[in-house]
């Protein structure tokens, strides 16, 4: 599974939009025929967090303007009106989504003057089904779509909780964890906080994190999760990820990890949008969004960090090959 944060989020936009702009290579075809708004919709719930945020677009043509040229056009990402709300199928609670525009936006293809986005503070709840609806007052054009959010997971390795000491004592990386309810897949990502101190003058202290992606689309069906990783394989990553130089000594304040569990739906879109390595370039499209394009679905971020260093650890980090050369001090 890949970064659940941006690396999908405009995967449907992009693509629907560029299979437009293709289609006018086919002289037989009248691209502007029987043309209607498409609505697009993105949405991660998380249970776990305070706010969610719906990202609503349109699809959009424009016979006198190149795809790239539109897309630097607000008006043309966003639709005139919008009535958005998420319903709460367990209790029958219909919750109102307000807009915002969460500035700054990463410049691209796509207009930053704005980013629209659709919110509620409303506090979700653990393994539940949700529908969302969304409508164009003023064309009558309306989308829904339905997901189960994941519930948290019990994580017993690497660590519990900030009490533990993570250490480099056996041969393997222990990962262990009750998954939660309607989840369907992991990745978690471990991380190392380390000072970066200049021998030329130690008043120089830099604070680092480093991130390894320890654990990419584990599936899940019944059962715990287990994973045991080569401690090699951390060792690697140290030594690929810390710049070694003999003017810098290296310190590690504190190591942790994050634990993102993702839903079915969340699951197969990402499946279904994995870059193609075949002869055939050819993608199938995947949504879960009725009347419209995108994807609604769910995934539950845990994290445990300040995890404490076993000093032992650190003197195998200076003798081990990978990591000598990188100064590791008490």
């Amino acid at each position: 599974m890949k970064d659940f944060f941006k690396r999908y989020a405009y995967v449907f936009l992009i693509g629907f939009l560029f299979s437009i702009a293709t289609t006018s290579c086919e002289n037989e075809v009248d691209i502007n025929a029987d043309w209607k708004e498409t609505i697009i919709l993105y949405g991660l719930l998380d249970a776990n967090d305070s706010i969610q945020y719906i990202k609503i677009n349109k699809a959009f043509l424009n016979e006198k303007q190149s795809a790239y040229q539109v897309a630097q056009i607000a008006d043309s990402l966003y639709l005139d009106s919008v009535r958005a709300s998420i319903t709460d199928l367990t209790t029958g609670e219909i919750i109102p989504l307000t807009r915002i525009n969460k500035l700054p936006k990463d410049s691209g293809i796509f207009n930053n003057d704005v980013n629209f986005l659709w919110q509620t503070s409303r506090k979700l709840s653990e393994g539940r089904e949700y529908e969302i609806n969304v409508r164009n007052p003023i064309t009558g054009i309306a989308v829904n779509a339905r997901t189960k959010t994941v519930s948290t997971a019990s994580i017993r390795a690497p660590f519990t909780s900030k009490k533990s000491i993570f250490s480099l004592g056996t041969d393997y990386i222990t990962v262990l964890c009750s998954p939660g309810l309607n989840s369907k897949a992991y990745d978690i990502k471990f991380t190392v906080e380390y000072e970066e101190i200049n021998l030329n003058d130690t008043s120089m202290r830099v604070t680092k994190t480093a991130v390894w992606n320890m654990v990419s689309n584990f599936q899940v069906s019944t059962g715990d999760l287990i994973r045991k990783i080569e401690k090699t394989a951390f060792l690697q990553f140290l030594g690929n990820t810390i710049k070694a130089d003999p003017n810098y000594l290296h310190k590690i304040k504190s190591v942790g990890a994050l634990f993102y569990g993702g839903n079915k739906d969340l699951v197969d879109y990402i499946s279904v949008n994995e870059p193609s390595i075949g002869i055939v370039q050819k993608q199938t499209e995947y949504s879960n969004i009725k009347g419209g394009l995108g994807l609604f679905a769910s995934r539950c971020r845990q994290e445990i960090n300040g995890i404490k260093f076993d000093p032992a650890s650190v003197k195998y980090l200076q003798t081990s090959p990978y990591t000598k050369a990188l100064n590791f001090i008490q």
